[in-house]
């Protein structure tokens, strides 16, 4: 905090065998307002008949200013606003003039009203381009659902801070055609969050991020995608082909270093808006390092598409931290999953729900029919019972795996803990080898009518937990706060991994490691851990 005192304009001089009235001093503006580390200034101006002496302050410390002894005299006063000033406080700066006989004047009073330093700009209805460039120095606010349509490109700044209104269901909807460019940096993610005060933002506060191609799926050519109601006539929510063939390298555009939180909407029982929903998403679109935290229903959840992912993280899901669905075939490589032992769905809560279509063959859309084949590698999964004994997590959860409806599920060098069974195989066509289960008091046997005949021999289940994450701090459980989050030396995940089959590696998509899961003792290089980008506390972050 300072100040400078200038601009003086001398007038007058008070006779020296008279005493004049006493001073008075007026301040130009007497209202401010400006952000936290802001300089504002304002005018006092003085008029003494016997001579002006001092202006002195009171209210925050300001050093008094030496007048120049004449009868009247305007000083330009500067004030730094602190760096952590409450936003919307006020600062109350009381002016006094005191005369060369020691006379003080009335006081003036500023009034200075500590800004938001990043206002925040309502959202809704279409985006065009006119609104399609949100930058940091703003913050967004979701008003209902908000379309990037055909032919429109969003374009969302690192650092940016989006919003979802809860009262009216805030949204964002990329239609097929539109794309978003929501590129992020591992020092400044953006991030998409409840518009709740800070340590009142809950699940479900928001509908959550909708991102809709032009790719497969088996729903049809113009599916509606779920959790939207639609109408007629309308383009907005629908995925698919449409009248021409499958796209399969569509581009919805770019999702990177991003957080979604408190997210996701049930409209009825299966039909809910997710945190992140992907409907045909074609192979160009490019999504990564993405968190979802708190959602409501499913993390992520693809219906068809074949668009890749690395470096996703799911945690505190209410339902499935990893859903695929209607002919989803895309890749995904380091993945971490951390389920809370009291939070599951009503529809049974899984680490993998994988589905597809209940006819076989799938229908023919854009002139492609498939099944789901979707890929996983190097996840870590951290299940409920490495927090609570089995008679005290939630009721609902069910199998880590969940395979069904002709869905040719591959899982490969990944840590499966701590769920009350490892895998349910409704269906035929699974390649689950090569992985490390590790209940914690769960069962470690597949259930299910088509179980892979060697599913017991080509998946290691003889490591109990501590040797992996190391040993409990108290009894048998691990402290949800605090989470074991590497593996510990001696674990029989850090080394040994076998390479991924080259039939499920087209494109060299995985990167060869040594170890099992989403990391070895420490997170590699290309997850940027601790760069600021991963929050699992949001309720009590400031946005």
């Amino acid at each position: 905090m300072f100040v400078l005192a200038a601009l003086s304009f001398a007038t007058t001089s008070c006779s020296d065998d008279e005493l004049g009235a006493a001073p008075t001093v007026s301040v130009t503006p007497s209202t401010l307002q400006d952000i936290p580390g802001a300089s504002v200034s304002f005018e006092a101006a003085v008029t003494a008949p016997n001579g002006g002496q001092l202006l002195v302050f009171s209210g925050p410390t300001i050093p008094s200013v030496t007048l120049n002894g004449q009868s009247t005299q305007t000083v330009t006063v500067n004030y730094t606003i602190p760096a952590n000033a409450v936003i919307g406080s006020t600062i109350l700066i009381v002016v006094t003039a005191v005369d060369n006989e020691s006379l003080n004047s009335l006081p003036a009073t500023v009034t200075i009203t500590v800004g938001d330093p990043k206002p925040v700009v309502v959202v809704q209805g279409n985006i065009s381009t006119a609104n399609n460039n949100w930058v940091a120095t703003n913050r967004y606010l979701l008003k209902g659902k908000v379309v990037v349509p055909n032919g429109v490109t969003l374009t969302i700044a690192p650092g940016t801070i989006i919003f979802g209104e809860k009262e009216t269901e805030g949204t964002l909807i990329v239609n097929r055609g539109g794309k978003l460019n929501a590129v992020g940096t591992a020092v400044n993610p953006i991030v998409f969050t409840s518009n709740a005060p800070k340590g009142f933002r809950n699940r479900g506060d928001w509908g959550g991020v909708v991102i809709l191609g032009r790719d497969y799926n088996s729903n049809g050519a113009n599916a509606l995608i779920e959790g939207l109601a639609g109408g007629a006539g309308s383009q907005d929510g629908l995925y698919g082909p449409g009248d021409g063939a499958a796209i399969g390298n569509d581009d919805s555009g770019k999702l990177k270093y991003a957080r979604i939180e408190f997210a996701g909407i049930d409209l009825s029982q299966d039909n809910e808006l997710n945190s992140l929903t992907m409907g045909s998403v074609g192979s160009a679109t490019e999504i990564d390092h993405i968190v979802v935290s708190f959602a409501n229903d499913d993390a992520y959840e693809w219906f068809g598409g074949s668009n890749d992912h690395k470096y996703l993280i799911a945690y505190s899901t209410l339902d499935d931290d990893f859903d695929s669905d209607r002919g989803y075939i895309g890749r995904v490589q380091y993945g971490a999953i951390i389920r809370e032992a009291s939070i599951a769905d009503i529809s049974g809560s899984r680490a993998f729900e994988s589905s597809s279509n209940s006819t076989n063959p799938a229908p023919t859309v854009g002139g492609v029919s498939r099944h789901s084949k979707p890929i996983f590698a190097n996840i870590t999964v951290w299940g409920p019972l490495l927090f609570r004994a089995a008679a005290q997590i939630d009721g609902f959860y069910r199998a880590a795996v969940e395979v069904n409806s002709f869905n040719q599920f591959e899982l490969y060098n990944s840590i499966i803990t701590g769920f009350p069974t490892s895998a349910n195989f409704a269906t035929t066509g699974s390649t689950v080898i090569n992985n490390i289960f590790s209940a914690n008091g769960g069962g470690q046997t597949a259930t299910g009518a088509n179980v892979p005949a060697n599913f017991a021999s080509d998946n290691n289940f003889g490591a109990p937990i501590t040797d992996i994450f190391g040993p409990f701090p108290s009894g048998n459980v691990y402290s949800f706060a605090n989470l074991p989050i590497n593996q510990v030396a001696g674990s029989p995940g850090l080394t040994g991994a076998p390479a991924i089959p080259a039939a499920s590696n087209v494109g060299n998509f995985f990167t060869a490691e040594a170890f099992y899961g989403a990391w070895g003792t420490t997170p590699g290089a290309g997850w940027n851990f601790n760069a600021g980008w991963i929050n699992l506390n949001p309720n009590n972050e400031d946005y």
